[in-house]
């Protein structure tokens, strides 16, 4: 019982540390250089991916770990070519990455919550696990938006433009989840077709 509580204590201070770290990174992530940030990215992904294999067995998709990389990208890219600020298309850099960063990290909470789902020996339809999964993470946006306050008020930075600056992003936001969670779905329930077609396939050729 004793050891049983200190691997849950355990477990606890290492996903608290891992959070702090990625909240660390992400309020850094404006005044990062794009190499040094691209490792980190590189870091961070890997650790976590160590740390689900090793303690939940669960090994990370790569289209996981690609999506949330990419997510990462797309500011650290806009910083280094100094797209922020500027329109980019009929819309400004700003509020094509948030769009872009949201729909690129919505999969990961798909992918977590249907894990979860999974273990626990439940049984939820992709649609409801799209719908928590996009609410968790625009939670998690919403997060996104205190650490800038943090880093104005706290850290001496300039990350709020206008009064409107923070529901404008999330409104950018939830238009990438949801667009990102639509394609994830669709993506899935076709991959799951192709699977039972070709079980059905092997199936008639076993018979024959």
């Amino acid at each position: 019982m004793t050891s049983r509580r200190g691997q849950h204590v355990g477990h606890g201070m290492l996903i608290g540390t891992f959070l702090i770290a990625v909240a660390y990174f992400l309020l850094k992530l404006a005044y990062t250089h794009w190499l040094r940030g691209t490792l980190l990215t590189f870091g961070l992904l890997a650790a976590g991916s160590a740390y689900a294999q090793w303690a939940w067995k669960a090994r990370i998709p790569w289209w996981v770990l690609g999506s949330l990389f990419l997510a990462v990208q797309v500011d650290l890219l806009g910083n280094h070519f100094h797209m922020y600020g500027r329109p980019f298309g009929p819309v400004q850099y700003d509020e094509f990455a948030h769009m872009m960063g949201s729909g690129l990290s919505v999969p990961a909470f798909i992918w977590l919550l249907a894990e979860v789902v999974r273990r626990q020996g439940l049984s939820m339809s992709r649609g409801w696990i799209a719908t928590l999964a996009v609410s968790l993470s625009f939670s998690a946006a919403a997060i996104y938006e205190i650490i800038e306050l943090w880093d104005e008020l706290y850290f001496g930075g300039q990350r709020i433009w206008s009064p409107h600056d923070c529901p404008n992003d999330l409104q950018w936001d939830l238009g990438g989840k949801i667009l990102g969670a639509t394609i994830t779905v669709l993506l899935w329930r076709n991959r799951e077709r192709s699977l039972l077609g070709r079980t059905s396939e092997e199936s008639r050729s076993d018979a024959i």
